[in-house]
């Protein structure tokens, strides 16, 4: 399952800033499938927020686990500016249209937050923001495992593996989630700020 967007800000002179956001949850299984259903809430307006649920199947069509994904950007400008926004989604087998409630409660869960200010002369005209909650829970007879591969400022990797009474993976892969920013001539780019909050583990703030 694939979801690129882009979502480019301006201001009456001209472009200010784009804000590049990459999803990419890829899983294995040997069991009967996989279902997605999808939810876009964001609906015209042009920041993103979108919600997936990720559903594995046993052989004899039971759930052996799910996991939910919650993507939003959300360019936040300090002066007058509009936000148009390109996105290009592909998913396999096909998503379904539906109404997607994140897990909760939840066995693992991990939160990123990711910021990034756009100035001008100094001043902060813009800060673009990008946020994943994804959330993951076994069924019973499997346990899921949560494990981090990447966390740098601009790209972060989740791990998961559901696993039967055995240990052996069921289903396995990850979760990928990249972003960036652009500054237009004029702009400048300010630190990468990132809060992750990981179940497992500590909040980490950079």
């Amino acid at each position: 399952m694939k979801r690129d967007l882009v979502l480019k800000t301006g201001v009456a002179a001209g472009p200010v800033a784009n804000l590049d956001i990459d999803l990419n949850a890829s899983f294995t299984t040997e069991l009967t499938g996989t279902t997605i259903v999808w939810e876009d809430e964001s609906s015209s307006d042009p920041e993103e927020q979108t919600k997936f649920k990720m559903s594995f199947l046993n052989v004899g069509g039971a759930n052996v686990g799910a996991l939910t994904i919650k993507l939003v950007g959300n360019p936040s400008p300090d002066v007058p500016a509009t936000v148009t926004k390109t996105a290009r989604q592909v998913t396999d087998p096909t998503a379904t249209t539906g109404t997607v409630t994140l897990l909760d409660p939840a066995d693992d869960t991990f939160e990123r937050v990711w910021r990034q200010a756009v100035n001008n002369s100094r001043v902060q005209v813009l800060d673009n923001v990008a946020k994943i909650d994804i959330r993951a829970k076994a069924e019973a007879g499997y346990t899921v495992n949560q494990a981090v591969g990447t966390a740098t400022d601009n790209s972060l990797i989740v791990n998961y593996a559901f696993v039967d009474a055995t240990g052996t993976a069921a289903v396995s892969g990850s979760v990928r989630f990249d972003t960036s920013s652009t500054a237009s001539a004029g702009y400048t780019l300010g630190n990468v700020r990132v809060v992750d909050t990981d179940s497992g583990a500590s909040r980490r703030r950079r």
